[in-house]
């Protein structure tokens, strides 16, 4: 997979780099609510490091897709740690990969702690995430996780399980609840905004740093109009 977008927030001073492309097929994504063409061109590693050098920015979030399977991550990590001399975090991350040397932080999403829903929803173990996430910890990354709450499936006693493994790790780690959006051909529905309180509720028994999320469509959609998330497209 490669490289197809860059950001730039002069707000933040942030550059966001987007790869394409992920190695799990789950099967309640919210990717599958966006167009899923295929991008029209990549960029390259020279491209990407003579953007970045460009730019006014204090940090470099990668984002995806599946940020941790391209292949020149670990180049473009360590050009931007140790010549720009710049925050780096992995905005997203399924935690299937372990993480490169020169990354300051990562939000690591932690589906279940059941390998074989794991497998039978996303096409893999989960038991490099966890093993990975752990690790990470270990390493001084700085993190973060999340878990998407969908009633029946992915309820609240998985969540319970999910913020025991946390808080194993460590208790102040924060972690972040999101109430399911349905996608087409699943059986799922919305979870209720009581629904999503009641799991970070559980959750916070075991953490320290909870909190919850439950966006409608249009909010998923609008996510961009938040000052916290508007950049423009350098390349």
């Amino acid at each position: 997979m490669a490289i197809y977008k860059i950001t730039y927030s002069k707000m933040f001073k942030r550059a966001n780099i987007y790869n394409h492309g992920c190695n799990f097929n789950c099967t309640w994504c919210s990717y599958k609510l966006k167009n899923g063409n295929k991008p029209k061109k990549f960029l390259n590693i020279d491209q990407i490091k003579k953007i970045l050098s460009n730019l006014d920015i204090e940090r470099v979030h990668f984002l995806g897709g599946e940020p941790t399977i391209y292949s020149g991550l670990a180049e473009i990590v360590d050009f931007a740690k140790n010549e720009l001399g710049i925050y780096t975090k992995i905005g997203h991350s399924n935690g299937s990969r372990m993480l490169p040397q020169g990354i300051d932080a990562a939000s690591i999403s932690i589906k279940t702690i059941s390998e074989k829903i794991h497998i039978e929803h996303t096409g893999v173990s989960n038991a490099p995430v966890l093993r990975n996430f752990a690790e990470a910890y270990d390493r001084g990354i700085a993190l973060d996780a999340s878990s998407v709450l969908i009633p029946g499936f992915i309820d609240c006693d998985e969540i319970e399980k999910i913020a025991q493994f946390i808080a194993d790790i460590s208790p102040s780690i924060p972690y972040h609840i999101v109430g399911y959006l349905p996608v087409p051909n699943s059986p799922w529905r919305k979870p209720t905004p009581k629904e999503v309180k009641k799991a970070e509720n559980i959750a916070k028994k075991y953490l320290k740093n909870v909190t919850s999320s439950c966006l409608t469509i249009e909010d998923f959609f609008n996510l961009n109009q938040n000052v916290q998330y508007k950049s423009i497209r350098v390349a």
